[in-house]
């Protein structure tokens, strides 16, 4: 059974179609990758998946819910973390206070449990500090840990984002161009981490990506998109042999 399932999706803005009637299913613990070249409607179709976008067509089911109508914070309540293409970290805070801050979906206290700072509290705050430094360790993220955001350059603030998304301890995971704007050994260990993200932390992952040596190294099957409509859906190696998606994406 499918974990997330994408059934018709489409969004329009002022009359222009940015998503035209998208439909694919992802397995548990898939890697699946989206492609296409700038402006096919990747990034929108992750805006709709996680609610950040209203669609206007269409019906998400994530874990057998129907998530389409569903406020943002709900999603992630569901199980469903992403990442962002342009970052979006507290720069004035350390590493480990924005990794703290992905933690919020597992918080059951109240406001006055927390003015009182109860017991209950107490063994959350630590609950929370475990798993982060779980995460810390997973993206080997020791050295930053006490370091301001805004002093790390952006490969750094890029697997911070990162891991802040891996503290929700999310069933789906989405990226937003990973390996974006990372060096050749960051990028390696990129590979590395998602694969990891589904054999050690049991996670689904869905990404876009540009850079299809990354989407050949770790995705079991891939989307390709132009101009808001599926082009192709199969393994790497199909995809890209697939003479539409060719000619809308790799130039041929």
């Amino acid at each position: 059974m499918a974990v997330l399932s994408v059934s018709d999706v489409g969004i329009s803005f002022g009359g222009l179609r940015a998503v035209d009637g998208i439909s694919f299913g992802v397995e548990p613990r898939e890697i699946f990758a989206i492609i296409g070249p700038n402006g096919a409607g990747k990034t929108t179709l992750f805006n709709v998946i996680s609610r950040i976008y209203e669609p206007s067509t269409g019906s998400i089911v994530f874990d057998g819910r129907d998530i389409t109508r569903i406020p943002p914070h709900d999603v992630v309540r569901a199980g469903i973390a992403r990442t962002f293409q342009n970052i979006n970290l507290f720069d004035n805070a350390t590493v480990l206070d924005n990794l703290m801050l992905g933690r919020y979906r597992h918080h059951r206290s109240g406001v006055l449990r927390q003015t009182l700072f109860t017991p209950f509290v107490r063994r959350e705050k630590l609950a929370d500090r475990r798993k982060v430094e779980e995460v810390i360790d997973f993206l080997e993220l020791g050295k930053y840990r006490d370091v301001l955001v805004a002093g790390l350059p952006y490969g750094v603030r890029k697997i911070v984002e990162l891991g802040r998304a891996l503290a929700a301890e999310p069933r789906l995971i989405l990226l937003d161009e990973p390996s974006s704007g990372l060096n050749v050994e960051e990028t390696r260990d990129m590979v590395f981490w998602i694969q990891d993200m589904r054999d050690d932390l049991d996670m689904t992952v869905i990404m876009i990506e540009h850079d299809m040596s990354l989407v050949s190294a770790v995705s079991d099957r891939v989307l390709a998109m132009s101009s808001g409509r599926m082009l192709a859906l199969g393994t790497p190696g199909e995809v890209q042999r697939d003479p539409g998606v060719a000619a809308a994406y790799l130039g041929g």
